[in-house]
């Protein structure tokens, strides 16, 4: 794969952050120093996460303390996507008293504070308090990394495969849906914000994803293209797709009611079993 990360790195370098990684072939930020991301106006928190933006492109993330008591108090420290009462206390206090770090990755380094011990790739836990606000399914940032859609990390991606050809699914899928105006071809919800346009999919009528004719294509959110029929249920009960699927209706639970969705009351049903 190809990445077009000279722009973005640049400014990462002006900032005095790392470099974007690319090993896992997404676009994984990791290390960047969040008071200092915050208070240069790069930092928003948002109804689905926390997000770090450059040229009018957006990151979400999460935030965690890069440097724990570890060995004194024998656990990590947890990550936040919200601005729960602990980091909102540190907002009204103008200060972190702790460094916090930016990072959309599966896993993340610590040191420990005391000892300066090294704890390599680790996996955290999701914050309490956050939980209670938002994304109640996930607990590591594992679960964070799947729930990232990967269309739109790799936005700015060039693909090659093996036989030398571009491959242009996302490109074309996005631009599909651009064309209709992330209108919902079933309910006709709209996205109130650009950065929920992942919420809404791309679905083939025959269920050849090669077939990309538009005739074959409709644009459906992701609630509507998870009842479509048995085989999306069954791709839908993926914890993955879940935690998509919950986190779209979550924000927009009152506008699906106003367009009288009609998958609403059976989700809210299957969720209950």
């Amino acid at each position: 794969m190809l990445y077009e990360f000279e722009n973005l790195n640049k400014k990462l370098d002006e900032w005095g952050f790392p470099s974007l990684q690319t090993g896992t072939g997404v676009q994984i930020i990791k290390g960047i120093d969040f008071e200092k991301a915050y208070k240069a106006g790069s930092i928003s928190f948002e109804g689905d996460g926390i997000y770090l933006e450059y040229e009018g492109k957006k990151y979400r993330g999460y935030m965690f303390i890069k440097e724990p008591y570890i060995s004194t108090y024998g656990t990590y420290p947890k990550f936040h996507l919200t601005r729960c009462k602990i980091i909102r206390q540190f907002i009204e206090d103008g200060k972190f008293k702790i460094r916090y770090e930016w990072s959309n990755s599966d896993i993340n380094d610590l040191i420990d504070k005391t000892t300066r011990e090294v704890y390599k790739d680790e996996k955290l836990a999701y914050c309490a308090y956050c939980k209670k606000e938002l994304f109640g399914d996930l607990k590591t940032t594992e679960d964070f990394f799947d729930s990232v859609d990967k269309d739109e990390i790799n936005e700015n991606n060039i693909e090659i495969d093996i036989f030398g050809y571009v491959r242009g699914k996302e490109k074309l899928s996005k631009a599909f849906r651009t064309k209709v105006g992330y209108t919902c071809k079933s309910c006709g919800i709209t996205p109130d914000q650009v950065i929920h346009g992942r919420y809404w999919d791309t679905h083939h009528v025959d269920g050849d994803k090669t077939h990309n004719k538009e005739s074959n294509l409709q644009c459906l959110c992701k609630l509507c293209h998870s009842y479509k029929d048995m085989r999306h249920e069954e791709n839908f009960d993926k914890r993955r797709m879940q935690i998509e699927l919950k986190a779209f209706v979550d924000i927009y639970r009152d506008k699906l009611i106003q367009v009288k969705n009609p998958y609403l009351r059976q989700y809210e049903i299957d969720k209950r079993k």
